[in-house]
């Protein structure tokens, strides 16, 4: 019988034929036979569907047969390409950097899993992980409430929690329906209703006193939410009353090279007002807020706003004030 060299293959076979004697044991050489291993081999399969697969075969010395204790059904499998398992391996070595979070401790337990599982299906060699480098996901102060509120969203509870603001040493305590916790710039915010003034509010996660986050038995019904058509329109997380405007912006050629490979806002083909050996303008539905401020400022001179004049006028104040503190003659370095 010619040589079964795939892994999976032959635990299949293993599986299938102990399964189809219902508990009676099937000799070594019966299993050798059909799997076409050399028993160094059968006996590494053999530990495999113990250990990673939970398989409940056991051994008659007296029958000298491997069988099943209780029925058992082998994962049903899917079909990899070398090319899934790459892309495996990249979301998994992704999933491992936000290990400081409490609500990957859950999730910790299945990476492993399909992590073992991945690299059982690919070469030893071909270890991923090892080659590719991400910048480093700090631990951030607050991480630790994500886990509380997520409970509460799922089971549509109101939380109490005190909370500071940075520019204030007051303590104030506020009382929320969460909607959606979301993550900017390393940190981590919930956005949610506020019973105290019926507003929708923003809450740094790292600014809330620990031991004060409170699950509530109190019934509202608060106004539906789309997280997703919310922060479409805008950079960051803060609150937005004003609408959408269309904001349009000159890059030059390599910035705008830049851009589109990797635009910090989404566009279409048909926002493209420029597409020149000079220069990349375009046109972006955005609300404007200082995120976006901050944005056009980290691009320097690589970027122009064309329109509309009170955004010009924010990003120019904007540099003018950094300016003023590397000019003022009373400075001290």
């Amino acid at each position: 019988m010619p040589i079964v060299k795939n892994q999976y293959a032959r635990l299949k076979k293993i599986n299938d034929y102990l399964t189809s004697w219902g508990g009676k044991p099937k000799s070594k050489a019966d299993l050798l036979d059909r799997c076409g291993c050399s028993e160094r081999t059968f006996r590494e399969d053999i530990r495999l569907l113990r250990e990673e697969y939970g398989a409940p075969i056991a051994y008659d010395y007296r029958q000298q047969g491997y069988y099943y204790t209780h029925p058992f059904e082998l994962a049903a499998t899917v079909t990899l390409t070398d090319k899934d398992l790459a892309t495996l391996h990249t979301a998994l070595v992704t999933l491992q950097q936000f290990q400081h979070l409490s609500l990957f401790d859950d999730l910790r337990g299945t990476v492993d899993k399909l992590d073992k599982a991945v690299r059982f299906r690919s070469s030893q060699a071909d270890d991923f992980g090892r080659y590719i480098f991400f910048e480093s996901v700090p631990y951030t102060k607050g991480s630790e409430w994500v886990d509380a509120f997520l409970q509460a969203i799922h089971q549509r509870q109101v939380v109490q929690f005190q909370h500071q603001r940075y520019d204030t040493e007051v303590t104030k305590t506020h009382q929320i329906y969460p909607y959606v916790v979301k993550e900017h710039r390393n940190r981590w915010y919930v956005v949610g209703w506020r019973l105290a003034d019926e507003q929708l509010r923003v809450f740094g996660l790292d600014r809330i006193i620990a031991g004060s986050i409170e699950r509530l038995d109190t019934t509202v019904t608060p106004p539906l939410f789309d997280a997703e058509a919310y922060f479409r329109q805008a950079l960051g997380v803060a609150v937005y009353d004003d609408p959408a405007e269309t904001v349009v912006l000159s890059f030059t050629r390599e910035q705008g090279f830049r851009f589109r490979a990797q635009p910090f806002y989404p566009f279409q083909d048909d926002d493209i007002l420029v597409d020149s050996d000079t220069e990349f303008r375009v046109q972006l539905q955005i609300i404007i807020n200082d995120e976006l401020v901050y944005e056009l400022a980290r691009l320097g001179g690589s970027v122009r706003v064309c329109s509309p004049p009170k955004l010009l006028d924010k990003l120019v104040y904007f540099h003018r004030l950094a300016l003023s503190r590397y000019s003022d003659s009373s400075s001290v370095l």
